[in-house]
């Protein structure tokens, strides 16, 4: 298809057109979504996210205790008490009743109390690495044990199974090595192109080049007509779209931009089954508390805002979101008002099929390693369900073994 992208965009270039953002070329040259297509997001939250005050043991002496000044009060957190269902496992550590979000996550807490964000506690990898680099590396391959890994875990799905998965990265400036692999991902970093093509001036190209289309062709110039018709068709469906009216209030942030994207495209029947997106700025080695706060609240609105579109849509139960960061931080607050890498973690999963709830026992605070909270539940058994249960692939060699799934969705699995 190198032939007919490069004879498509050369057309488009002489009708004035901007370039054709890749992610169209990939639609238009893949069937359609089926209405019961799972669909993937994953939200990475780069940095190092302070779980411990995210997912917070509010009760715990020993937690007030290591973060003097930066401990979430007692009033403060939103108990996890009420939310949940048939996942919620406390295990040995606090129970629900002993934890709650952190304040700013108010509308997640909305999400997790109706029993559509299941809580996977002290998640991690056997001898952890504190590089953000290196422990980053390790979450997008899945390969703890192996440096210089140029496959991503989703990148590798996409390989083995092209003819039924699709990606897009959502707004990063370089491509996640977890969708690197044998396949080009595209990216969407805006939809300025999307909104130009909204104009008198756009509307007027899309018509030359619809009447361009209508000639009639034979041969190699015919397999580039059908591309470009391919393509118009789906920018047009695009534009319309996003002249729609959104059935959720989105904050205004750009995390809760890319996600309204998303939804859009989903809501639109787009080929992408998996979507990935970022959020920085959670390496918090200084004055913690505020910018802590700003983040949890920007990831808690637009996920909450995401959810609430894809229910109006029908979509909740066949997509979910997984968000998860390189490593926790430690235990007890530095001297500079802030927290340095640590160790486990927790990792949010929401959907309309998830089994909501906590998963697993929170990292007991009386049993520290070198001074971090000791991780129980290996990662890989997360995208090991993933894999399985939404993008039904086989995670065995994608992961290099096998690792024991999770009881995290309701659905029946898609293989």
């Amino acid at each position: 298809m190198g032939l007919t992208r490069r004879r498509f965009l050369g057309a488009a270039a002489l009708l004035g057109l901007p370039p054709v953002p890749r992610f169209l070329l990939q639609a238009a040259e893949r069937a359609p979504a089926r209405p019961d297509d799972k669909v993937l997001v994953v939200l990475e939250l780069s940095g190092g996210n302070d779980g411990l005050n995210t997912v917070i043991p509010f009760e715990d002496p020993r937690y007030h205790e290591a973060r003097p000044t930066l401990a979430v009060g007692r009033g403060s957190a939103l108990p996890l008490r009420d939310g949940g269902g048939a996942g919620a496992d406390a295990g040995g550590g606090p129970g629900a009743q002993e934890l709650g979000f952190h304040p700013a996550m108010k509308a997640l807490h909305s999400v997790y109390r109706e029993g559509a964000v299941a809580v996977v506690q002290g998640v991690g990898y056997p001898n952890p690495n504190r590089s953000h680099f290196r422990s980053m590396d390790i979450w997008h391959t899945a390969r703890p044990d192996v440096e210089d890994v140029a496959v991503g875990w989703l990148g590798g799905a996409i390989a083995r199974h092209r003819e039924r998965l699709s990606a897009l990265d959502v707004g990063d400036e370089r491509l996640p090595l977890a969708l690197a692999g044998e396949v080009h991902v595209p990216a969407l970093q805006n939809l300025d192109w999307v909104d130009r093509m909204a104009t008198d001036r756009g509307r007027e190209l899309r018509r030359r080049l619809a009447g361009l289309n209508a000639r009639e062709r034979t041969g190699d110039v015919e397999r580039v007509r059908a591309l470009a018709e391919a393509t118009l068709g789906d920018l047009e469906r695009l534009v319309e779209l996003r002249g729609k009216a959104v059935p959720a209030e989105y904050p205004e942030s750009r995390l809760a931009e890319k996600l309204k994207w998303v939804g859009q495209l989903i809501g639109g029947g787009f080929a992408s089954r998996i979507y990935y997106l970022s959020l920085g700025g959670f390496d918090t080695h200084s004055q913690q508390g505020d910018a802590h706060t700003h983040l949890l609240a920007t990831f808690s609105d637009a996920v909450a805002a995401f959810h609430k579109h894809l229910k109006a849509l029908g979509a909740a139960d066949r997509t979910v979101l997984v968000s998860f960061s390189e490593f926790g931080r430690r235990v007890r607050e530095n001297g500079s008002l802030g927290t340095d890498h640590g160790v486990a973690a927790p990792v949010f999963v929401v959907s309309g099929s998830v089994r909501g709830g906590l998963h697993g026992p929170h990292p007991t605070l009386d049993d520290l390693d070198d001074g971090d909270l000791r991780h129980h539940t290996d990662f890989r058994r997360i995208y090991a369900t993933l894999l399985e249960d939404v993008l039904g692939v086989l995670p065995e060699p994608i992961l290099g073994g096998r690792f024991e799934r999770l009881d995290l969705l309701e659905h029946v699995r898609a293989l």
